[in-house]
């Protein structure tokens, strides 16, 4: 028996192509589509929680039981946005590793280049102090004899203006193709024995605080150590 396909039509006359329209992958309105079917579900899921009241055992264990229903849909809602966005990903990662090989040897070459000009600015701003040192120390001797010629003459001083000081003492670079680099010193404490340093400048570590406790510890200046509720679903 022979299949008819007259009710789909010829081409059309105009002799011109059906035309079938791409859908596009980063559509977000298609994608939003799929998550509707939990929207409902979510929403009374909410308002159950909110008016529900855990008073005996089987409250408790209804409690328990809509815990496990709000974090199923969670899961699935998670699985549909990762299964969305896994090719993406993919994509994304791969084309990031692609363009680190070439990013990564031209900041490499950033960083030793600013290793050598942060040594050069170092350099210039030490001489720029020494001749600011030396310039102050010269207009402090001509102030000091032109204070012993006034006191000779017994008229009073002249008063010389102070040398200025560059107290930001900052190395600018500006070149013809645009790039620029300013460089400043600034001071910095570097850690070189942590056992020493003053407490008031030490944080207290939370994850060994914890560790500590569990182990056993029950008294610690400035800890409050007490017992938890701590709970573990599975759905």
């Amino acid at each position: 028996m022979a299949f008819k396909f007259a009710a789909m039509g010829d081409e059309p006359a105009t002799g011109k192509a059906l035309k079938i329209s791409k859908l596009d992958p980063f559509d977000l309105t298609v994608a939003k589509k799929e998550f509707e079917i939990y929207r409902k579900k979510i929403e009374q899921i909410k308002l159950d929680a909110n008016a529900f009241e855990v008073t005996d055992p089987p409250s408790n264990d209804l409690a328990v039981t809509m815990m496990g229903q709000a974090r199923r849909i969670s899961k699935a809602v998670t699985t549909l946005k990762d299964e969305k966005l896994k090719p993406h990903n993919e994509f994304r990662t791969q084309l990031i590793s692609f363009a680190k090989a070439f990013s990564s040897p031209l900041e490499d070459a950033v960083s030793i280049l600013k290793k050598k000009t942060e040594h050069f600015a170092y350099q210039e701003i030490l001489k720029k102090r020494a001749r600011e040192k030396e310039e102050m120390e010269a207009a402090r001797k001509r102030q000091q004899a032109m204070d012993a010629e006034a006191e000779r003459a017994g008229v009073q001083t002249v008063i010389m203006p102070q040398v200025p000081v560059d107290q930001e003492m900052k190395v600018q670079t500006r070149t013809e193709t645009g790039s620029s680099l300013s460089i400043t010193l600034e001071w910095h404490g570097i850690i070189m024995d942590a056992g020493i340093v003053p407490r008031e400048y030490c944080v207290p570590d939370q994850k060994k605080i914890d560790e500590a406790v569990k182990a056993g510890l029950r008294e610690m200046p400035g800890v409050e150590i007490k017992e938890v509720p701590k709970s573990r679903l599975l759905a």
